[in-house]
């Protein structure tokens, strides 16, 4: 199976044009051999949108364009992307930090975040409930597990001392998971880069199983977002990386697992501003 990682550059805010960027991305992905497409953390709404989210109105447009992406996407290969989804339970916080799986101009599956950071430059207990359990996702014969962003830095084995009483990566191996995603909006900051890496690699050998992460890139205020999404297998060794602060897309070779760079994908906005 392979499998491209969509690294753009959203907008916050920009619901159409950030379609668009995942649209072109998308189907360059599909030109180039790939079977499943995945993207980062709130691509369709931009990281972070913090108060747009206490607008109904947004929330409204934000499932207008969803629904649209969908359809645009109808004949191509299935699509990983990130967005909210309102929480239909009246208790709790009205949204959750989402992903969805769009196949067949349909959402096939939601993946809800479960552990949401409260520290530093984030503030999502203002906006989101947590995910209280995750299934896989069957794909061609794989048995996939998906997180988002914070869900993969509660190791036990990597943290002397873990923020969070669970683990999603941890539940995940154990329910069979052949493949780990993690779909994130992970800021820089000087060395974070390879320290990333460690953490993943480490967590990767210890459940004997590939993780694949998808970073966004671009800039919000005073946040800086590098990219550098990356492969690694079952040994905790990459065998595919992303451009470090730039637009990218990565196809996966899960088989093989071996990375193609896709020509042309270094900047997938540019191709929507000449057609402009």
């Amino acid at each position: 199976m392979n499998v491209a990682l969509l690294q753009i550059n959203p907008t916050v805010g920009d619901l159409e044009g950030n379609a668009a960027l995942i649209l072109a991305a998308a189907r360059r992905a599909q030109a180039s051999g790939a079977d499943l497409a995945v993207g980062s953390e709130l691509m369709l709404t931009g990281y972070p949108p913090r108060d747009l989210l206490l607008y109904p109105g947004f929330i409204e447009r934000t499932q207008v364009a969803l629904g649209d992406l969908a359809q645009d996407l109808a004949d191509g290969i299935p699509v990983v992307v990130g967005t909210v989804c309102r929480n239909p339970s009246p208790d709790g916080r009205a949204l959750f930090n989402s992903a969805v799986w769009l196949e067949g101009g349909e959402i096939r599956e939601w993946i809800h975040k479960r552990l949401l950071p409260t520290y530093d430059v984030f503030d999502e207990d203002r906006y989101f409930e947590p995910a209280q359990g995750r299934e896989l996702i069957k794909y061609k014969g794989k048995q996939l597990g998906f997180t988002i962003c914070e869900d993969i830095w509660n190791d036990r084995d990597f943290w002397q001392h873990r923020r969070y009483a669970v683990d999603p990566v941890e539940e995940l191996a154990r329910a069979g998971a052949e493949v780990i995603f993690n779909l994130s909006a992970s800021p820089f900051s000087v060395g974070k880069q390879a320290f990333r890496v460690q953490m993943l690699g480490a967590m990767a050998q210890r459940h004997q199983v590939p993780i694949l992460y998808v970073n966004q890139v671009g800039g919000n205020d005073d946040l800086i977002f590098d990219g550098s999404s990356v492969a690694l297998d079952q040994y905790g060794e990459v065998f595919a990386q992303g451009a470090a602060f730039q637009s990218d897309v990565v196809l996966v070779d899960l088989e093989d697992q071996q990375g193609t760079y896709i020509p042309g994908l270094q900047d997938p906005a540019e191709e929507i501003y000449r057609a402009l």
